[in-house]
């Protein structure tokens, strides 16, 4: 059925990069729980009591609900999209989008206490963009995010590679220096990350300084000044040779 083919292609998904993966943090009241558009979330109710009832809550609207001896009862928009277990109530959310952003919440009478969920769901993040220039000496980099990525811009950190020396400062932040005078043939990496992804660019420091053109202009003024002698000494001789 329709349940059992997306939980084979949801344990698939365990070796991608979006992979069906699960980060919780212990909050004040609820549990704060990562997702990835278009895959699937588990919320762990980590009971040891066998469960007799079910209601999911997603805010004040009922999600799925399942009585002692009865068929379970999915509402909208949740239908086949959603994987209840029975025996320890948890609950698996198929396909999310960011409209499944909310807080959840595990009641059933076998329990003392509702176990609530804060569910924060991620677009893909897109690679983040390299902007560099060259002020008294020290390149200046800057990581970027594109401005048309809006999806928890305020959780996304910043992460550097640099082998150089003199890279240390600053590899948490979004700016990075680095000395006019240091190998400029290395390449440097800029790392955005959320809870659940990351995405990398890379960038030739040498791309970011002004190429020396003083050699070519010699070059440039001494080709004319070879091609005028050349023509001196040629009608010279030519004269010469009319001479004799």
């Amino acid at each position: 059925n329709w349940l059992s083919q997306h939980w084979s292609q949801d344990e698939k998904w365990d070796s991608s990069p979006f992979g069906d993966v699960i980060s919780c943090e212990q909050l004040s009241s609820a549990q704060s729980v990562f997702g990835v558009v278009n895959k699937s979330v588990t919320f762990l109710t980590a009971s040891s009591t066998p469960i007799k009832d079910i209601l999911w809550k997603k805010g004040k609207d009922k999600v799925v609900e399942k009585e002692e001896n009865l068929d379970e009862s999915v509402y909208p928009p949740f239908r086949e999209r959603i994987l209840l277990n029975i025996v320890t109530g948890d609950l698996t959310i198929f396909n999310l989008s960011s409209s499944d952003e909310d807080e959840y919440e595990f009641e059933s009478t076998s329990i003392k206490d509702s176990i609530k969920f804060s569910l924060t769901v991620f677009e893909p993040l897109p690679s983040p963009t390299l902007n560099c220039t060259l002020i008294n000496e020290t390149v200046i980099v800057q990581c970027g995010i594109p401005e048309v990525y809006s999806s928890h811009r305020d959780l996304i950190t910043y992460s550097w590679y640099c082998p150089l020396a003199g890279c240390e400062d600053g590899l948490e932040s979004s700016i990075l220096h680095v000395k006019k005078e240091n190998d400029l043939s290395q390449e440097i990496q800029c790392t955005i990350s959320n809870a659940l992804l990351n995405s990398t660019s890379s960038l030739v420091l040498r791309t970011c300084v002004p190429a020396d053109h003083s050699r070519h202009r010699y070059v440039l003024l001494a080709v004319p000044l070879l091609v005028i002698v050349l023509i001196v000494v040629f009608l010279g001789a030519f004269q010469r040779w009319r001479a004799e």
